[in-house]
């Protein structure tokens, strides 16, 4: 028969052989197991988010007042930022009461573009806005119906519209070909 103090060093040794065998350690702390993974870095984010890209057959889709980064071709290229809409009527008709079904408002909404390199032009004819139902919104000018800018100039469009309330978008097309789709709501309420 084992003695107390035999029984207490046989089993803290069959503890000890066990654990060698299992490859079992003393419970890893936080600076040991850091000091095992070495240095992570943590990411940051950047400064500035990243201007998107807009170049034929790759529009950008943007929120209204976002910039963008345009490319006609390899020698024209710039930036291009739609801003609006200017509401007239921003309240409903009557205080305290919600606007009428079909109540409108008209609303400017103004392009402009920055040349980088090459003669960037702008013509009412190359926007198209829709609303949330897809129905076009006839757009005319404010000012001049075209404008062009050439290398380190800038040269906006003004248009107007009549908009119900709702989403609704206006996307530049220059010869017909989607560039770059600003999106909005006007609110009648």
């Amino acid at each position: 028969m084992l003695s107390r103090r035999d029984f207490s060093a046989t089993a803290l040794l069959s503890v000890l052989l066990l654990g060698m065998l299992c490859g079992c350690t003393a419970a890893p702390t936080a600076e040991s197991v850091t000091a095992s993974l070495g240095a992570v870095p943590i990411p940051t984010a950047p400064a500035v988010d990243p201007m998107p890209t807009a170049t034929i057959g790759k529009p950008q889709l943007l929120a209204m007042g976002a910039s963008t980064l345009v490319i006609l071709d390899p020698a024209t290229r710039g930036t291009a930022t739609a801003t609006g809409p200017d509401q007239r009527i921003t309240q409903p008709a009557a205080s305290g009461t919600a606007s009428l079904p079909g109540a409108t408002t008209s609303a400017t909404i103004t392009l402009a573009v920055k040349s980088a390199s090459g003669s960037i032009s702008l013509a009412v004819s190359d926007l198209v806005c829709r609303n949330q139902t897809g129905a076009v919104i006839p757009l005319t000018a404010v000012g001049p119906s075209s404008a062009t800018a050439t290398a380190g100039d800038t040269a906006q469009l003004v248009v107007s519209g009549t908009f119900t309330s709702g989403a609704a978008q206006v996307t530049w097309q220059p010869a017909g070909n989607p560039l770059a789709l600003w999106d909005f709501t006007i609110e009648l309420d």
